[in-house]
């Protein structure tokens, strides 16, 4: 840049006095005199300068005549490239990027600029390649590293987005989106204290970055900090008003372990009244935001408010009353499924059924629901899957392999996944597990089918009004269970599912596991957050009256949320006058060593208010007797409904008192357990591998609304 105007221009822009940069650039635009290499120039950086004011289209339009003069000038594309996608057109900003690779392949910035391009436009694979090549061209490109980590967490590469984020800090450690990158693979990987440090070390170099705080007050009530959860949700909503999310956790976030009784009902009513709140507030802040973007503000779940043990139909319709209303508020909600273009219809007369899943792997909903997308008869059903996570195992494996179509998902926008699943043309939308994951949650509130259903994986009513069916297990449900739904209550029999029975694995000796050598051993296998205040009480009576038992227990996911369970259980304990040692709690162990202890115990003291599902399945099938109650919510019948099927309804109890004798039984009287233990056993062939559920789904799948939209 050896033009005196130009000198002064640049030097003045890099000032921040805009109006003198672009007045000096024009005078060597209006130059006629002036080389058109010299104008292109000039045209460069009157289009940085008009950036700077918010005018977009004329930048753009500076910079394109840039490109005219100078066509060979890889700077000139850049250029136009940024203008472009600051002017919201990226097929344009591609163009130019690409253009300016093309004639320097060297130029790290048109590379880190071209991934950020695609993956604007949702074109992950390529957006990732584009930064791996910005590296490639320049190792100390600290901004290429951290794209990169960011576009290889999304992909689920865990270990390289750790590599490309370190590098990056090593570069420059203000990369604070590299330090996110750190902190959201740690809280993924279950390591939240190191989540949560890198969350505050990044918001260090970046104080206003709401989103960060927003991933930090969700990673502290992921570890029950929810005092620390409370304030860092305010902040972010304060530091950013669009973000929707913020005010969700602000009013709703729940802890893991609640204190007591009280401490339930008191969290019941802020959550009842803080929807109400959200109400009167979201719809109005959303009607100012493009609708694609209140999709992703409004993921979120109440997962936690089940674990009550209560009736959550009204909390949950209030909920969903409150999604549906401020996603209908944003500008032009109708465009989240416009342009979507639908699928061929299959001329062979099946029906098309998607299932829409974040938990298709080995794991409680996968083990449950896969039979249901591998065993629909392929003659009468075109079954399509959309994968909502990253990584398969050998359970993914199988459903790919069995589905007409598997669709991987990955990190895409919220809108752009109900776009995709809406072209897909389907009769019906199955929501396996609806509740446990928020954007599965979120896209349930758009009718994307003329029938959505959600299965039990997490078994409360979703309180969509735009969810129709909720398919429940016939033996669990209550009488009068309808109730409790805001969808239609299908019951299907059985488990509702062909639940494969599974090989078992080697037993191994308590001392192996970890357990006392002799003595009865009582399993309660539940998550913490799943025991009510109720439970305590449950087991100190059951040990007091058992003084040889001892009960086994699992840790929480972080040491604070077994803190919070013992300082609520040890005072009950202490109350019944029984030793606090006597409750054992082991580490989190893998599914094969967890059945081992199964084999390893006597029996399974059940859970009050949410009961054993998949635990109770492992124990059945290890033939460990449960002591259960049956509850008033399908949620708290699992087990019994299982022992039912069973043949095992001695272990079934009609009050407390009675569970708490049954399990005292079980862990004093040898030959009761042992006689229970065959029953179990000789039954478990009537819970696993029934066909007669599958018949069921398929003919409810059969005559629901036909392929037309509604």
């Amino acid at each position: 840049m050896s033009d005196a105007r130009l000198v002064a221009a640049q030097r003045a822009l890099d000032a921040g006095e805009v109006a003198v940069a672009m007045r000096d650039a024009t005078r060597v635009i209006d130059d006629a005199l002036a080389p058109a290499s010299l104008r292109a120039l000039a045209f460069r950086l009157r289009s940085d300068a008009r950036s700077g004011t918010g005018d977009t289209a004329g930048a753009l339009d500076d910079a394109r005549e840039a490109t005219v003069l100078a066509p060979g000038d890889a700077r000139a594309w850049h250029r136009c490239g940024i203008a472009a996608a600051d002017a919201g057109e990226l097929d344009l900003a591609i163009a130019c990027f690409e253009r300016a690779t093309r004639l320097d392949p060297g130029y790290a910035r048109a590379w880190n600029n071209l991934g950020n391009a695609l993956r604007g436009a949702g074109r992950h694979d390529d957006g990732r390649a584009a930064f791996e090549r910005a590296v490639a061209a320049d190792s100390r490109y600290a901004f290429g590293w951290t794209n990169l980590a960011v576009a290889r967490r999304d992909a689920g590469d865990s270990d390289g987005a750790a590599d490309a984020a370190r590098r990056a800090i090593a570069l420059d450690a203000r990369q604070a989106s590299a330090r996110i990158v750190l902190a959201s693979i740690a809280r993924r990987g279950g390591d939240l204290d190191g989540a949560v440090d890198g969350y505050r070390r990044a918001l260090v170099d970046r104080p206003g970055d709401a989103r960060a705080r927003f991933a930090l007050a969700g990673t502290l009530a992921e570890r029950d900090d929810m005092e620390a959860a409370h304030t860092a949700y305010v902040q972010a909503a304060r530091d950013d008003a669009g973000l929707l999310r913020a005010r969700l956790g602000a009013e709703l976030a729940l802890p893991s372990i609640m204190a007591s009784e009280t401490a339930i009902a008191e969290a019941r009513e802020r959550f009842r009244t803080g929807v109400a709140r959200l109400r009167d507030e979201l719809p109005a802040r959303a009607s100012g935001m493009p609708a694609d973007r209140v999709l992703d503000e409004m993921r979120w779940t109440n997962f936690l408010l089940a674990y009550h043990g209560e009736d959550d139909r009204d909390l949950q319709a209030a909920y969903g009353d409150l999604l549906a209303a401020t996603i209908g508020a944003a500008r032009e909600p109708s465009r989240l499924v416009a342009g979507a273009e639908a699928a061929a219809r299959p001329r062979d007369g099946r029906r098309r059924i998607a299932f829409v899943s974040a938990f298709l792997r080995d794991g409680t909903a996968g083990r449950y629901f896969e039979s249901w997308i591998t065993g629909l008869a392929r003659d009468r059903f075109e079954v399509i899957v959309f994968h909502l996570t990253h990584g398969d195992d050998e359970l993914t494996a199988r459903i790919r392999a069995r589905a007409d179509r598997f669709v991987p998902i990955g990190s895409r926008r919220t809108a752009d996944l109900a776009r995709t699943v809406f072209a897909c043309a389907a009769d019906a939308i199955v929501y396996p597990e609806l509740g446990m994951d928020a954007t599965t949650f979120v896209l349930a509130s758009l009718r994307l089918a003329p029938l959505q259903a959600a299965g039990w994986g997490h078994p409360v009513t979703s309180g969509l009004a735009t969810v129709d069916a909720m398919f429940g297990c016939d033996a669990m449900e209550p009488e009068g269970g309808e109730a409790q739904y805001r969808e239609r209550l299908v019951r299907l029999p059985g488990l509702g599912t062909r639940y494969a029975r599974f090989h078992l694995p080697e037993p191994a000796s308590r001392a192996a596991l970890g357990l006392p050598e002799h003595g009865p051993l009582l399993l309660v296998p539940q998550s913490l957050f799943k025991l009510h205040p109720a439970d305590d009480r449950r087991i100190a009576r059951v040990l007091a009256a058992a003084p040889l038992a001892r009960v086994v227990a699992f840790a929480g996911r972080h040491p604070r949320i077994t803190a919070a369970w013992r300082a609520r259980l040890d005072p009950v304990l202490d109350a019944h006058d029984v030793a606090r040692e006597r409750v054992i709690v082991r580490p989190q162990v893998g599914h094969h060593d967890y059945l081992r202890v199964n084999l390893a115990c006597d029996a399974m003291l059940d859970s009050a208010r949410w009961s054993g599902g998949n635990t109770s399945l492992d124990a059945i099938a290890c033939g460990l007797p449960i002591a259960t109650l049956p509850g008033t919510v399908m949620r708290a019948r699992q087990s019994a409904g299982m022992l039912a099927l069973a043949g095992a309804t001695e272990l079934v109890a009609s009050d407390e008192e009675g569970c708490v004798a049954s399990a005292v039984r079980l862990a004093t009287d040898r030959d009761f357990r042992e006689a229970m233990s065959r029953r179990v056993s000789a039954g478990a062939a009537r819970v696993f591998d029934d066909a007669a559920p599958l018949t069921a789904l398929g003919t409810f799948l059969s005559e629901g609304p036909g392929a037309e939209r509604r």
